[in-house]
């Protein structure tokens, strides 16, 4: 099995929060506080036990294209 961890800079994901449209979860500081709280806390387990790691701060397709790479390598 395995496993890919998709990642982006804090700056991205509280942008990415901020602006979608779709779900308003993290628009509230006290929301955003805690995924950075829970990003702060589960992103290092999470690395731990990954083979990959894909920095989704990128395209759409260039991250696809990592991801691919990583599991059929």
């Amino acid at each position: 099995m395995r496993r890919v961890l998709l990642t982006a800079p804090v700056e991205v994901i509280l942008t990415r929060l901020a602006t979608r449209s779709a779900n308003p979860y993290g628009k509230r500081p006290e929301e955003a506080a805690a995924v950075l709280a829970n990003l702060g806390e589960v992103e290092p387990l999470l690395r731990a036990v990954a083979g990959h790691e894909v920095d989704t701060d990128a395209p759409l397709a260039a991250v696809v294209a990592r991801v691919l790479c990583c599991v059929s390598a």
